[in-house]
């Protein structure tokens, strides 16, 4: 799924500033089917780099409510996944890399990195919080992401976990959709 929900360039005078999101910007659902049933606890927003290109592959979501639904078992409440980057553009990780530094030279930023645009929204960073606002371990988050995604890597500074499907993306097979809506959906 590629969307871009900024219609304007980045010049123009109706476009939002740098590092805020369009006002077009709007929390559409994304939709997924898990074991069966279609679940939604993300909305397009929450992938899109500040200009509002948003791109998510599906097995990236499916990898996301699977991760979800697990922490929310061992820990037996509700639990919130905080996507805090995702899409980038060549740009994006450039700014990113003169904050933290290119991981070739010791810093945090691949150049090649599975967020930008080109590899088709496999990747995430992420952090996880219970229902009620305290934050899972970073190591107990990244443990979960290990079972769903194809590459995960933790101990950040600011306590985020990387998840990317690198792997998974070339074999991943569209589901059956249904020939009507889903029983579960929200009217």
């Amino acid at each position: 799924m590629v969307v871009t929900v900024n219609p304007h360039p980045p010049n123009h005078p109706d476009s939002p500033a740098p590092g805020t999101l369009p006002p077009c910007t709007n929390a559409i659902r994304l939709w997924t089917p898990v074991d069966g049933r279609w679940v939604s606890h993300f909305s397009l927003r929450e992938f899109a780099n500040a200009q509002g290109l948003c791109i998510v592959h599906p097995c990236l979501l499916e990898s996301l409510e699977r991760t979800r639904a697990d922490l929310a078992r061992r820990y037996g409440v509700e639990v919130l996944l905080v996507i805090t980057d995702a899409t980038r553009t060549e740009e994006d990780n450039r700014r990113l890399a003169e904050r933290l530094g290119w991981s070739d030279q010791g810093g945090l930023v691949a150049r090649n990195s599975r967020h930008l645009a080109r590899w088709g929204g496999i990747a995430v960073d992420l952090k996880a919080r219970l229902r009620g606002g305290a934050p899972v371990p970073p190591d107990t988050l990244a443990e979960v992401c290990r079972k769903h995604f194809d590459y995960v890597r933790a101990g950040y500074p600011d306590g985020h976990v990387h998840a990317d499907n690198r792997y998974r993306v070339a074999a991943w097979q569209p589901p059956e959709l249904p020939s009507r809506a889903p029983e579960n959906l929200p009217a």
